[in-house]
C-alpha cells in the first residue's frame, strides 16, 4: 500500500515541480516584454529610428504603425503572460514575435549593419550587457528567448496533459 502512495506523491511532485517551472518561465519572459514595451512607451519617433536602421523595405505608413503598435503588444504580452491568459494564443504570438525580432537581427548582423535594436538598455543593469544590444548579442538573446518559450509550452503541454489523466 505505501508502494502505491509512493509513486502518486511522486506524480504530484513532477506536477508540482512542472507547474513551479512554468510559472518561472512566464514570469521571466513576462517581464522582459514588460521592460521592452515599457521602455518604448511615448518613444514612437526613437522606435521608428530603430525600425529603419533594419534596412528593410517597409511602407512609410507601416513601419509607423509599428512604431506605435509595438511597445502595446509587448506590454500585452508581457500581462498575458503574467496572468496565463489565453495560453496556447499567448505562447503562440510570443514565439512569433521573437522569430520575427531574430529574423530581424540576424539579418543586420549577418549584413554588418551598425544598429540599435530598440531594445531596452541592458548596459544600465551592467556595462557588460551592452553587448545584449548589438546585432550578434541581440540575435543570440533572442534565440535563447525563443528556446525559453519552446520550453514553456513543453512545460504547459506536460501539465495540461497530467491534469487531464
Amino acid at each position: 500500500m505505501a508502494r502505491g502512495a509512493d509513486v502518486i506523491d511522486s506524480a504530484r511532485m513532477k506536477n508540482v515541480a512542472a507547474r513551479t517551472a512554468g510559472i518561472a518561465l512566464r514570469v521571466v519572459l513576462g517581464w522582459i516584454f514588460l521592460a521592452a514595451g515599457w521602455s518604448k512607451i511615448g518613444q514612437t519617433m526613437p522606435t521608428l529610428a530603430s525600425i529603419y536602421s533594419y534596412q528593410i523595405v517597409l511602407p512609410d505608413a507601416l513601419a509607423e504603425f509599428l512604431a506605435m503598435a509595438l511597445p502595446w503588444v509587448e506590454l500585452l504580452l508581457a500581462v498575458a503572460l503574467f496572468a496565463g491568459l489565453f495560453f496556447p494564443w499567448t505562447l503562440l504570438a510570443t514565439a512569433l514575435v521573437l522569430a520575427a525580432f531574430t529574423a530581424l537581427t540576424a539579418q543586420a548582423w549577418w549584413r554588418g549593419l551598425d544598429i540599435d535594436c530598440g531594445c531596452f538598455d541592458f548596459a544600465s543593469i551592467h556595462p557588460s550587457l551592452a553587448v545584449l544590444a548589438t546585432p550578434g548579442g541581440a540575435t543570440v538573446r533572442n534565440l535563447v528567448l525563443l528556446v525559453l518559450t519552446a520550453l514553456l509550452s513543453w512545460v504547459w503541454r506536460r501539465t495540461q496533459r497530467q491534469s487531464a489523466a
